[in-house]
């Protein structure tokens, strides 16, 4: 599937809220809030997903917004993406889906708690979730791959995402009002390292 991550400096107010609602309302789009504690990089920084689609973004200064392909290995519906894919998502080892698919840039193992991710460059992101947050379950694996493909592409500072908040939820557009609004699901956590 198609998939554009936005990137907004975030200048303007957001609004954070937790619903107890199942069902986002249609409007609603998978985003991550990063907020840097150290490093280069000082504001807050939003980042919200789209497919073909745009529609509903946020006010902001927009840092780069990428198109890529997202897969997942375990769909069968998704089988004619997997030699295209940027991002593939997967229950085995990243490392096999990286050798497999040469064309995949970023390959999510998913797991219980969390999921791993690798890059054809070395990185391993560990993500993990808190307060609330099942981040191996939908839609969480493939948003945060995205996510770290989009920052690798955008050549922003990784070190920055090992200290930093993030928050993940969906971002509500609701035309006419500000500020914008952001239905948090819980946070993550990021752990950086290199090898296989």
């Amino acid at each position: 599937m198609l998939v554009v991550p936005h990137f907004f400096r975030q200048r303007y107010p957001l609004r954070l809220s937790r619903t107890t609602t199942i069902a986002p309302p249609h409007s609603a789009l998978p985003a991550l809030l990063i907020i840097p504690r150290e490093g280069p990089l000082r504001a807050p920084h939003l980042m919200v997903l789209t497919g073909s689609s745009v529609g509903g973004l946020p006010r902001g200064d927009l840092v780069t917004d990428d198109a890529h392909i997202v897969a997942d290995s375990d769909d069968r519906r998704d089988q004619g993406w997997h030699e295209i894919a940027d991002v593939l998502v997967t229950r085995q080892q990243f490392a096999g889906v990286l050798d497999r698919y040469v064309g995949c840039a970023v390959a999510v193992a998913r797991g219980d708690q969390g999921c791993l991710i690798g890059t054809r460059h070395g990185l391993v992101a560990e993500i993990t979730g808190t307060a609330g947050l099942m981040a191996g379950t939908d839609p969480w694996p493939a948003t945060f791959g995205s996510f770290l493909y989009c920052w690798l592409t955008a050549k922003l500072p990784l070190a920055s995402l090992a200290s930093a908040a993030i928050i993940a939820g969906r971002y509500i557009h609701s035309p006419g009002s500000e500020p914008g609004e952001m239905d948090v699901a819980g946070r993550a956590r990021i752990s950086l390292g290199y090898g296989t």
